[in-house]
């Protein structure tokens, strides 16, 4: 059996480049997040059934389908597409479905077996972050697998080694109202860079994605946009994983 990427292949039509596929590969990046795309991965000169086809769809463990009225008359999409169609239906990758500019009742019944995923739609005026925060929060939920603390209570009631500011932290976070957004991601912000103190490389790198995301969304908290219940969930999701990391026996964590 083919070894599967940790990098998420993205399919879409070529004419939907620069409208959707870049800025998702832009957010995902942000995240520390290494995505499969053709302007990364091939040059003039490759074979595009080996490396599109073979490399690229055949085997990411996740796959982001931009579907469009482009999509559906783009040959080379319709292929990768069917590749990614027969490894879903094998259990061999996640597939994220995004809906640009295409309604559900307009998806063409060869497609109906995308229909019946969790979708997000998208246009030109809806963005793509929270698209990339859904991928994301999908992601850190399979990472969460190889803990053994899988959520923020469980972490309290462990008998990890945890710093005492730490342990205080969390139990005070928990205590916070939910609606309370910019209090609990301070204070998980604050878990974060006690965590991260030491500045350990290595670590740093095997906690690669939860880091960044951490970097990424407090940024926008200082800047003051707008946070949702997925952000926090991510937040939380990525504090998990660096318990892991930096204090339990983890150590690995691939996407």
């Amino acid at each position: 059996m083919r070894k599967l990427s940790d990098k998420i292949f993205i399919c879409f039509s070529a004419k939907d480049r620069y409208d959707i596929a870049q800025p998702i590969v832009y957010h995902l990046k942000n995240y520390g997040i290494d995505v499969w795309y053709d302007r990364y991965e091939m040059v003039m000169g490759d074979n595009r059934l080996k490396k599109n086809i073979e490399e690229g769809a055949g085997t990411s463990k996740y796959a982001i389908i931009i579907l469009s009225s482009n999509t559906i008359t783009s040959l080379c999409a319709r292929e990768e597409i069917q590749i990614l169609k027969s490894r879903y239906f094998k259990g061999e990758v996640t597939i994220f479905p995004v809906l640009y500019e295409l309604k559900p009742l307009d998806i063409p019944p060869i497609f109906n077996w995308i229909s019946k995923l969790i979708f997000k739609e998208a246009d030109r005026s809806t963005g793509t972050l929270e698209i990339c925060n859904h991928i994301a929060c999908k992601i850190t939920c399979d990472m969460l697998k190889n803990c053994k603390c899988k959520n923020i209570y469980e972490i309290i009631q462990s008998n990890l080694l945890l710093p005492m500011s730490v342990r205080h932290l969390f139990e005070s976070y928990i205590k916070i109202d939910n609606s309370n957004l910019n209090s609990k991601i301070t204070l998980l912000y604050a878990i974060y860079i006690i965590i991260t103190e030491s500045n350990d490389s290595a670590l740093r790198q095997l906690c690669k994605v939860p880091c960044q995301i951490f970097d990424r969304l407090f940024t926008e908290n200082l800047l003051n946009l707008s946070i949702d219940y997925r952000e926090l969930w991510l937040l939380e999701n990525s504090v998990c994983i660096l318990v892991e990391c930096y204090y339990g026996s983890c150590m690995e964590f691939k996407i």
